[in-house]
């Protein structure tokens, strides 16, 4: 009869340990919730939060049930959705979700699967995504106003997520996250139309900023005719006065000198103003018809001296 080797027997030791280590214990991680199930029945003392490594019966006393409490992402299929004022767009939609409460989940998911939920999850949101679009008209998708956009889209949002997260919520455990818009475009026909109806919109807000603009610039430029006129009207008014008043002083000097010197006091005159002109080195070019230039054609003779 052979002997059984010490080697042997310790890889058989180290195997049964190992089967027994693995049918009493069971391990969670911090991502994970565990529920506890004895002899199939589990309640909120079942649930098991803390990571770890934990001890447990063997099946069929204990069974555990193991999920994933982080936040997941559902997305739904692209579906063509008619909108109340009777346009198609095409809508695809997508949850942030996580199980709230384990327990229930275990409880009432079917067979437990989250793939199974998840299909129950995506049919009451598309359910939900075609009542608050169909309800909506285009102009809540497109429109030249981002802000008045963004509220309508916000809207649109929340009332899909208060459609389904309360039925979600009391019948899996499932809490509703986000509810968002992965994309949303027009059918191939409708696009067309759209665009054209974009564009209208746009001629019709640029004819309406040049018709501002014409209208501004017309208001600018009538107050800018008015107030050239009043200027020029006060110029010549003051260019009136300072003429009229430059002829009285004149006259007054006039009337003050003799009549046979009033010609040599005029030129006089034209002296000085010559020699104010070129007092600093000053060129200055002179048609000889300039009244400057007459004191040197004709400078004042008296009667008896002339030829």
């Amino acid at each position: 009869m052979s002997r059984i080797s010490i080697p042997t027997l310790l890889v058989a030791a180290l195997v049964v340990l190992i089967l027994v280590v693995f049918a009493f214990t069971y391990q969670v991680a911090f991502h994970q919730v565990a529920i506890k199930v004895r002899f199939g029945q589990a309640d909120e003392r079942s649930v098991i939060r803390e990571p770890g490594l934990k001890f447990r019966w063997p099946w069929p006393v204990e069974s555990i049930a193991v999920y994933d409490a982080r936040l997941r992402t559902l997305d739904t299929p692209e579906a063509e959705i008619k909108t109340e004022d009777g346009k198609n767009v095409v809508v695809g939609a997508y949850a942030v979700w996580k199980i709230a409460d384990p327990l229930q989940f275990y409880r009432q998911a079917p067979r437990r699967s989250v793939e199974e939920a998840e299909k129950q999850m995506r049919s009451r949101l598309s359910q939900a995504q075609t009542t608050v679009i169909g309800k909506s008209t285009l102009a809540d998708f497109l429109s030249l106003d981002a802000e008045r956009n963004d509220r309508r889209y916000d809207r649109l949002l929340q009332e899909m997520r208060d459609n389904v997260a309360p039925g979600l919520r009391a019948d899996y455990g499932i809490e509703v996250c986000q509810v968002g818009i992965r994309r949303i475009s027009l059918p191939k026909e409708a696009a067309e139309q759209v665009f054209e109806s974009m564009r209208q919109e746009r001629n019709k807000l640029a004819a309406r900023y040049r018709q501002e603009g014409r209208s501004r610039a017309e208001g600018i430029k009538a107050r800018a005719e008015a107030n050239a006129k009043q200027i020029l009207a006060f110029a010549e008014r003051r260019a009136r006065e300072i003429e009229s008043a430059g002829i009285r002083a004149s006259t007054r000097i006039l009337e003050m000198i003799p009549q046979e010197d009033r010609e040599f006091f005029e030129w006089l005159r034209w002296l000085d103003a010559l020699r104010a002109s070129l007092a600093q080195k000053t060129t200055i070019f002179l048609d000889q018809k300039s009244p400057l230039f007459a004191p040197f054609v004709n400078p004042p003779v008296s009667v008896e001296t002339r030829p």
